[in-house]
């Protein structure tokens, strides 16, 4: 097996992967309070307000319990590349959602992502690593 130049590279590349949850947490919570959002998506009730917030964990969930899966059947980095290209599909369309449900869809998509990435991540950051500087990149 071919050892990779510099795994700090790679592992910090990947611990990326993580912060899509973080994003995608934060991004949605400053655009629920906004007089656009709620112009655009028709003033929203609390319950929709509620799934549009939940469609994200929601989809983090079956993603992480899918995610071994796909590590086990395709491998861990082509996971990785498939949860990465989801998620930029799931981001579209939650930038194109023409509605509530729309908006869901993608959230539910890119948090299928995000699940798949966080359960995948520090496992193949492991796997990589020399056992000397294991420690220092796994998160």
């Amino acid at each position: 097996m071919r050892q990779a130049t510099n795994v700090y590279v790679i592992c910090g590349f990947a611990s990326m992967g993580g912060g899509l949850f973080g994003f995608d947490i934060s991004s949605m919570s400053g655009v629920l309070g906004t007089q656009a959002y709620k112009q655009y998506f028709g003033h929203p009730v609390s319950y929709s307000q509620g799934g549009i917030t939940a469609s994200m964990p929601a989809g983090s969930l079956a993603g992480s319990l899918l995610s071994s899966v796909l590590a086990d059947r395709f491998s861990r980095k082509v996971a990785m590349q498939v949860a990465c290209v989801l998620w930029v599909l799931g981001s579209a369309m939650q930038c194109a959602a023409q509605n509530v449900a729309m908006l869901c869809a993608g959230r539910s998509i890119a948090g299928l992502c995000v699940g798949i990435a966080s359960s995948i991540v520090p496992v193949y950051q492991a796997e990589i690593a020399p056992k000397e500087i294991r420690g220092r990149v796994v998160r």
